[in-house]
């Protein structure tokens, strides 16, 4: 990693060496005002592919390095004693791989997007030299909890965080999620219209007629149940699902 990062800053030096030198030579030749105009726009357009293709190679070597995130936080089930499910919560996923991130000089900031019922992190993580890239997760608020109106909006604002972060990187837990639907439940559903039978009844809705099917699924996944909806649908409604497990066992 450390002689491909030596390639990449040689050849990023002597690019804009390359380029520095055609406007020094403009100067010295006085030319109009135009061309240098083109040779400054030259010279950003080089620096921008440079940082580009620095931030893909320090991507590399970060997840080179990064640690398969452990789940440190443990779910029970009602009896108290055994475990439902566990999960990396925001500040554990932080706490390991802030060693990474800095030795490959990336940093991270998030932007919240609110719409009715929704919310929307947008996580960008950003290089030293300046090139940037993003990924958002949509969550749907929880109306049916037990928490409070602000209580609610944090911990879903902390769950689309956590997943944009880790989408954002590249980067995956110890094994695959299990807080959400019953994975063995769910693969006896053979086509997207029974999925979202099976959520709607994990999320406790009616499903006795037709009418109380499409209010049930206009309701969570703010779309209408039609053949061009339904796999949009099922991965509304198995977030929905997941929120709701971690709202009943988690607190903010």
């Amino acid at each position: 990693m450390k002689k491909e990062n030596t390639s990449i800053v040689k050849k990023e030096k002597v690019e804009d060496q390359s380029v520095d030198n055609f406007i020094s030579q403009a100067i010295a030749q006085n030319l109009p005002v135009e061309t240098m105009e083109r040779l400054f726009s030259l010279r950003k357009e080089v620096k921008a592919e440079m940082a580009k293709e620095e931030f893909t190679a320090a991507l590399s070597g970060f997840q080179s390095e990064c640690p398969v995130i452990e789940k440190t936080k443990k779910v029970l089930n009602k009896d108290g004693q055994s475990v439902r499910y566990t999960f990396a919560p925001i500040d554990s996923i932080v706490k390991q791989i802030q060693n990474p991130l800095g030795k490959f000089k990336f940093a991270y900031t998030w932007e919240v997007k609110n719409t009715p019922g929704f919310i929307t992190a947008v996580c960008t993580i950003t290089h030293a030299l300046g090139h940037t890239q993003s990924s958002e997760f949509m969550i749907p608020i929880d109306t049916e909890g037990y928490m409070s109106a602000p209580q609610k909006y944090a911990s879903a604002l902390t769950f689309a965080k956590r997943y944009s972060l880790c989408n954002a990187l590249g980067i995956s837990t110890g094994d695959e999620d299990t807080d959400a639907v019953d994975v063995n439940k769910e693969k006896t559903a053979k086509s997207d219209k029974s999925k979202i039978m099976f959520l709607l009844k994990a999320l406790k809705k009616d499903t006795s007629n037709k009418e109380a099917i499409e209010l049930s699924v206009r309701e969570i996944s703010k779309l209408e149940l039609n053949d061009e909806n339904l796999s949009e649908i099922v991965e509304r409604l198995e977030i929905t699902v997941k929120e709701n497990q971690e709202y009943d066992n988690q607190k903010v």
